[in-house]
């Protein structure tokens, strides 16, 4: 019997904690995709009593706001900038409908997708 390598153990085992564990998201094609989603709040890290920061010094300002969606790599197969994805949260939680800023792989088998507000313009369609 062949013994298993360690990447193919660490993806079955990313496989079922990112199946029972994750957020449920929807790409506009239909497909689902499951991963940690976290829309950061800075808040009291920014100038608070409980050792906050000066804007600037130690906090990329540029990332303050933005919600991410982790998923594995195999799964974003076809994920691509300006893609729409729906995570399937109550709004308070950040749920809602994302526009795919950019994907930040993170070398052991995962991807961030960093998303932000739905910009699609309607205005201009008739």
């Amino acid at each position: 019997m062949p013994v298993a390598r360690f990447r193919d153990i660490a993806a079955r085992m990313d496989a079922v904690l990112v199946a029972r564990l994750g957020d449920r998201a929807v790409l506009d094609d239909g497909r689902e995709l499951f991963g940690p989603f976290s829309s950061p709040f800075v808040g009291p890290s920014i100038g608070g009593k409980t050792g906050g920061h000066k804007f600037g010094q130690v906090l990329n300002t540029d990332k303050v706001l933005e919600p991410t969606f982790t998923v594995r790599v195999v799964d974003a197969a076809g994920v691509v900038k300006g893609s729409f994805v729906t995570i399937d949260l109550a709004p308070e939680q950040g749920g809602g409908r994302y526009k795919v800023v950019r994907l930040e792989p993170d070398g052991a088998g995962m991807v961030d997708l960093i998303l932000g507000m739905n910009s699609e313009r309607t205005d201009d369609i008739t």
